[in-house]
């Protein structure tokens, strides 16, 4: 017995030390038990009805996002939220009592504008960790496709108009707005005439090898997606310009029915979290214009390639310095990719070869100590008595 004890403490110093990497490593893997939220229907598809699936989980976006803090200083209550995609269904149970549509944008068969919906505003239900960014927020639904999510650029432009015209103080478009559309620009004034701040995709939702999204107008806040390891998903769209980065990678959402959970990735989600952002800065300042807050959610962003957006910054940080905001770069720009990987599975390596190395010492001092201590019936030696032993 006496010389299992070292060995067992050896085991378990060993295991711990190689344990909590691996926890951490893996605590902000994307969710693979919840279904995909579609982009659009095919021509024979119906109607999204599936409700989803619970979670009693908070996704990765609300720590990462640091909302609980922010939600002490301010839950959006009192803006109003535009949602310019598929339309908002009203059954969504986190969006209960907070959606007024215009026109057709009161149901929604695909989900996804619901979906983008309750990333900006969805409120938290009992049982589930799930929260959108602004949870106080309004909802103002305006179809800006085609019923079954078809890209409809016009309809998109008008979206954006009608939707700066219903009084929103929050624009987030669906899709990417090309700047050089006649269309674009003349929504865009409106958008400026109405104090509403508005943002957009700087690429297209999914993937594959499409040409890079068109660059969009310059007063719009244009945001890119990434993930929980602040990178750009692989093979994501390309885009021509962006003013921000923000979560929108395995990002959880409502459907349009019920309180079940679903999951997504693209541009658009990003925009959705910028967003609420922005809903949370126009309810603790409300003396901040369309302009000023677009700023301000550029100037508190963390630094980097490209500026990752930081809720809490943008809300609690001192105000933004008078002047212009950064010129913002037209080109692609870098962000951690495989590097970031890399250096993650070498800093856990590291932690796992120094833990390693610390139960091996404490092991050697234990097995030296032990039976000495138990020759002794444990009273402290003297150095004579030790002297004595060792001749």
């Amino acid at each position: 017995m006496r010389r299992r004890t070292p060995l067992f403490v050896c085991a378990l110093a060993v295991a711990a030390a190689t344990v909590v990497p691996a926890q951490a490593a893996g605590a902000a893997d994307p969710p693979v038990a919840l279904p995909g939220m579609p982009e659009r229907l095919a021509p024979d598809q119906k109607c999204t009805s599936f409700a989803g699936r619970p979670l009693a989980d908070a996704p990765w976006t609300r720590r990462a996002l640091g909302l609980d803090q922010v939600w002490q200083l301010s839950q959006g209550q009192g803006v109003t939220v535009a949602v310019v995609a598929t339309g908002v269904s009203e059954t969504v149970s986190v969006l209960k009592g907070r959606v007024r549509a215009l026109g057709d944008a009161r149901g929604d068969c695909v989900g996804r504008g619901s979906f983008l919906a309750g990333i900006a505003a969805g409120a938290t239900a009992p049982g589930q960790g799930f929260s959108g960014v602004a949870p106080q927020a309004r909802i103002l639904a305006v179809r800006g496709t085609g019923t079954r999510g078809e890209a409809d650029p016009g309809r998109m432009a008008d979206g954006v108009r009608a939707a700066a015209q219903g009084g929103a103080d929050v624009i987030v478009a669906g899709a990417p707005l090309d700047g050089a559309d006649p269309r674009v620009r003349s929504a865009m004034a409106a958008a400026a005439r109405a104090d509403a701040l508005v943002v957009v995709p700087a690429a297209a939702d999914g993937g594959g090898a499409a040409p890079p999204a068109p660059a969009p107008p310059p007063q719009a806040l244009a945001v890119v997606a990434t993930g929980p390891d602040g990178a750009l998903a692989d093979r994501a769209p390309g885009f021509t310009r962006a003013d921000l980065s923000a979560p929108g990678v395995a990002l959880v959402g409502p459907g349009p029915h019920g309180d079940g959970k679903w999951t997504g990735s693209g541009a658009s989600l990003a925009a959705s979290v910028t967003a609420g952002t922005a809903a949370l800065v126009r309810a603790y300042h409300p003396e901040l214009d369309a302009r000023q807050v677009r700023e301000r959610l550029l100037r508190t962003a963390y630094p980097g390639d490209l500026p990752a957006l930081d809720p809490y910054g943008a809300v609690a940080g001192s105000a933004p310095e008078a002047g212009p905001a950064p010129a913002v770069e037209t080109r692609a720009v870098r962000l951690r990719g495989a590097d970031a990987t890399g250096a993650a599975a070498r800093t856990a390596a590291l932690l796992v070869a120094v833990g390693s190395a610390g139960a091996v010492l404490a092991v050697a001092f234990l097995a030296a100590v032990v039976p000495r201590g138990r020759r002794r019936g444990w009273r402290a030696g003297r150095f004579g008595d030790q002297a004595a032993g060792g001749s």
